[in-house]
């Protein structure tokens, strides 16, 4: 009976939600009481906090909550707050920010009473301070009245701009614009701010639900609102959660999957779950409704949406969406359940904070912005410190009842108050049968846990299990490489509490071996049993320890070339290590000092081999492994001739052209011919797969000469030291002549004037190379390169 009743109280607390086994509270800590009426909460990617005031000022708190001196935006003159839903309403970072400095913001026009969303752009050499003068109109919307105008913008995980826009306000949605499909009113828009299509500042996105349909305008992503005055997005699961504020009966939150675009959420034709104005409207299941909504004259009056925590402080919130209603004070915390239900419950008493927006730092902590009083909130949950730990002892014998429970507590506020389910309300629980025990305990600031703790039955006792903890010889069963010598260490199981172990050789008891393991030395059948008073056990199966018939030989292979290219490496490894055995690498059958392990980087062709190796036992050789080497070439470089590029030496299985770094599309044939000057270089590819790069400056010279030169010759080239120039010229002219080297360096100058020129230069003492003699003329220029052998 009794295990009946206990079952039947783990089947109760399984049934329970998860709200009941944990049930977080909120408190608030001011963080700062130094801005005029806040609007909204943002961060840009770091420690600091941006905060949205009415009246057109953000301003910047830092990690501490001090309120930076100067504003990071006043927009104050361009800014209509005359009504209490008017003013700067909206901010927004995009994920680039650190990079483009962009932000936007959404406020009411000064003029009109318009919505505007614009652009603006931090200053380059101030972090903490925004342009006013960088603002770019991304779109202006007329509002009909001056209430319901939304604000809230959010980038979403896809990187695009969603803008929450009223139904334009009055009430009672007089135009039905939450149901007009070509107007922005009552809807939320989703536009690209990276890009502008022609007409627009913005983009469309082109996976955009509407953008196909002419009869919407393209920007909509959702529609059905009254005034979505704050949503956010689920940085986890890219979710949104939106709190859309009712008419005159209920006030709403809506969930929206990641990437379920055209949604309907139902005003005017709906409010909440509730029908408003169903003329000319679909059924009801024909739209989204909320899940969950309340009645806004008794519970509250206007609901502020919030945010899913995602921070890392408090668990007991982690997953939930946290929200407030600003007429009431009352907060709520709604969680997706594993149906894909929604379980939503009251996690603060009424107050009398004016809570206008919620939003959350970089960590995913949540701070909420009292607009009347000016103050930011830091959140803070109560119950996540408070937690449960027992040391549960089972019963020591099937039959007994010497089951305890010891309880622990840590974090929350005493007085604490315990009720187990036999009725106990100690911490410490003794004499208990078998069985399934509940806890519910209470802190004194009413933070509530549930758990559970099993005493599990005594000893039936088990038959013990035997496992080797180690042997020397790793085979694939416990075996004895070298009888008397290798030791084989069995161990039996953990034994219940209270028993000792006894071990049995070939069915007979061994003296002294009452410990949970046994070294074996010899060949053998062994067992063992759990020895207590009163519970015994039955023996354990037959474990059998023998001589190996087989010594292990080592497995190897080469994990890389066979064949070395020069500086190249190679590993060659085995397969099947076995802990107790030493490794030994042999190269061309000679030990390598210290290579042991199961790896080895080979550099240097020759023949390698591996070998087991244990005390004084003779352990087979491994297969070889042979490794060859490529030599490096001799004497490879590039040769320019001719205006050709070839390579000096060798055939090769595979050419590319190289210039100034990059491959030379189609450049694949043993020579190539340069088109312009730069940097060439060849790489080729041997047989063996091996590569080799080679390159040289080239200076690309013509051939034309100008018109007053009849007659030039530049020999010999090449040339071991002096090289002659003769020009035959039309006229007599001033030519300098200029010898460089491929870095266009001047080596050697002269200055001749004639019309028989004959002249030499002596580049004996440069190095061997080419260089480049470059004739000028009053009526032109000649480039030739000269080699120096």
């Amino acid at each position: 009976m009794q295990k009946q009743q206990l079952t039947l109280l783990l089947a109760l607390l399984l049934a329970l939600p998860l709200s009941l086994r944990s049930q977080p509270k909120i408190e608030f800590d001011v963080f700062n009481d130094d801005v005029t009426r806040p609007l909204d909460i943002a961060h840009c990617g770091d420690s600091r906090l941006f905060i949205v005031g009415q009246q057109g000022y953000i301003w910047i708190l830092d990690s501490l909550g001090n309120r930076l001196p100067n504003a990071f935006l006043n927009i104050d003159p361009r800014v209509n707050s005359s009504a209490s839903e008017q003013g700067l309403l909206g901010l927004a970072f995009p994920p680039d920010y650190a990079e483009t400095g962009f932000f936007y913001v959404n406020y009411t026009r000064g003029a009109d009473g318009a919505t505007r969303v614009s652009r603006f752009s931090v200053r380059p050499d101030n972090p903490n301070e925004a342009d006013p003068n960088s603002e770019e109109i991304l779109l202006t919307q007329i509002q009909p009245f001056n209430n319901h105008n939304g604000g809230c913008l959010k980038f979403g995980p896809d990187g695009y701009l969603y803008i929450s826009f009223g139904d334009g306000g009055a009430g009672g949605d007089p135009q039905n614009n939450g149901q007009t499909k070509d107007t922005l009113l009552g809807k939320i828009l989703r536009i690209d701010v990276s890009k502008k299509d022609p007409g627009l500042a913005y983009a469309i996105p082109p996976d955009n639900p509407f953008v196909n349909d002419p009869s919407y305008r393209p920007e909509i992503w959702s529609l059905g609102w009254r005034n979505p005055w704050r949503f956010s997005f689920d940085r986890l699961t890219g979710d949104m959660w939106v709190g859309d504020v009712g008419q005159s009966t209920r006030e709403e939150i809506d969930f929206e999957p990641a990437n379920t675009p055209g949604r309907n959420y139902g005003w005017r034709c709906y409010e909440g779950t509730f029908s408003y104005q169903t003329s000319g409207c679909q059924p009801q299941s024909s739209y989204v409704g909320p899940v969950f909504d309340y009645d806004n004259s008794s519970l509250g009056r206007s609901v502020t949406g919030g945010f899913i925590y995602r921070g890392s402080v408090y668990t007991d919130l982690y997953g939930y969406y946290i929200f407030t209603d600003y007429g009431s004070d009352r907060w709520w915390a709604t969680k997706q359940q594993p149906d894909n239900s929604f379980a939503t419950k009251q996690i603060r008493p009424p107050g009398n904070g004016s809570f206008a927006s919620l939003g959350e730092d970089y960590r995913g902590e949540l701070y909420v912005a009292d607009v009347v009083d000016g103050v930011i909130y830091k959140i803070r949950e109560l119950c996540s410190a408070f937690q449960l730990a027992a040391s549960v002892q089972d019963a020591s014998c099937y039959g007994s009842m010497d089951g305890a429970i010891d309880l622990g507590i840590t974090g929350g506020v005493s007085p604490y108050s315990l009720n187990w389910s036999n009725g106990a309300s100690d911490t410490l629980l003794t004499g208990l049968d078998p069985g399934i025990y509940i806890v519910e305990a209470q802190d004194g600031q009413g933070c509530i846990r549930i758990d559970t703790f099993e005493v599990s039955e005594g000893a039936q006792i088990q038959v013990p299990e035997i496992s080797t903890l180690s042997w020397t010889a790793p085979l694939a069963e416990p075996e004895l490489i070298c009888p008397g010598s290798d030791t084989v260490l069995l161990q039996a199981a953990q034994a219940p509490a209270g028993f000792g172990y006894q071990w049995y050789e070939n069915n007979q008891i061994i003296p002294g071996a009452t410990g949970q393991q046994l070294p074996v030395s010899q060949p053998g059948v062994y067992r063992v049993e759990y020895d207590g008073d009163p519970c015994n056990s039955a023996l354990s199966d037959a474990f059998v320890v023998q001589v190996a018939a087989d010594l292990p030989v080592p497995e190897i292979q080469t994990n890389g070339p066979t064949v070395l290219c020069p500086g190249e490496e190679t590993q060659i490894q085995v397969l099947n290590v076995f802990p107790a055995f030493a490794l030994q690498w042999f190269f061309n059958n000679e030990p390598i000092q210290g290579e042991t392990s199961p790896e080895l980087t080979v550099t240097e062709a020759g023949v390698y081999s591996v070998q087991f190796q244990y005390e004084a036992c003779v352990m087979p050789m491994s297969a070889l492994a042979e490794i060859t080497s490529e030599p490096e070439p001799v004497g490879l470089e590039l040769l320019f001739e001719n205006d050709t590029l070839s390579i000096s030496t060798g055939t090769w299985s595979a050419y590319q052209w190289l210039l100034d770094g990059g491959a030379i599309q189609g450049a694949t044939n043993t020579t190539y011919l340069p088109t312009e000057n730069g940097f060439y270089e060849c790489q080729v590819v041997s047989a063996n797969g091996c590569t080799y790069q080679v390159g040289m400056q080239v200076i690309v010279t013509s051939t034309a000469l100008p018109n007053s030169v009849r007659q030039f010759n530049l020999a010999p080239n090449p040339t071991s030291g002096i090289v002659q120039l003769t020009m035959n010229l039309r006229r007599s002219e001033r030519v300098n002549l200029i010898l460089q080297d491929g870095q266009q360096r001047q080596l050697l100058t002269k200055s001749v004037k004639g019309q028989r020129i004959a002249t030499e230069f002596d580049l004996s003492q440069l190095p061997g190379g080419t260089y480049y003699l470059r004739v000028q003329l009053e009526s032109g220029s000649i480039l030739r390169p000269v080699v120096r052998n």
